[in-house]
């Protein structure tokens, strides 16, 4: 884990990842050459590669926990079909 882990929320939420998304920067079409622009578009690349690898973990983490419940929920209705059967059948 990364020491920077702490600056975001403990609850993975879809909300996040839409704004994210939305605050998402367009790929620089070509570098300008201008003096003291690279350590500036060194931090814009460090920042938009932070922002990538947070969609990613976000996007991963979305897609378990609804994997998660939908396996619960076929679980709870097979309960409730083998408990239904149970009582028919007495």
């Amino acid at each position: 884990m990364d020491h920077r882990d702490n600056a975001y929320p403990a609850i993975t939420t879809k909300e996040e990842l839409l704004r994210l998304l939305r605050e998402q920067r367009a790929p620089l079409s070509a570098a300008k050459l201008e003096p003291g622009r690279g350590l500036a578009i060194d931090a814009r690349r460090q920042v938009d590669e932070e922002n990538r690898k947070r969609i990613a973990i976000l996007r991963d983490r979305l897609e378990k926990a609804a994997t998660e419940v939908e396996a619960q929920q076929v679980f709870a209705r097979l309960g409730g079909y083998a408990k239904s059967n149970f009582s028919q059948s007495r």
